[in-house]
């Protein structure tokens, strides 16, 4: 299935091990090595690339309530190579 993107608000920024407790995420539910990405400092607003399916329980939850799910469309070059 395809990941999607959250994000959610936490102070301070918490570790991935954290996240996975929090909101009750298996392994392959998130994508460690995307990890947790503090997009915003002064909001404290942090991304998370999860699975479809927890991405609709993670929303609902209090607390850090996610926000999402976002796209993450893979990023190319537009046209070919330059020399």
């Amino acid at each position: 299935m395809a990941k999607v993107m959250l994000t959610f608000n936490a102070t301070p920024a918490p570790s991935l091990a954290q996240v996975k407790a929090r909101f009750g995420l298996s392994d392959d539910e998130i994508d460690e090595a995307f990890g947790v990405i503090e997009v915003d400092p002064e909001t404290h607003t942090q991304t998370i690339l999860v699975e479809q399916a927890a991405a609709a329980r993670i929303t609902g939850q209090p607390g850090w309530q996610g926000q999402g799910p976002f796209a993450n469309p893979k990023i190319q070059p537009f046209g070919p190579p330059e020399r």
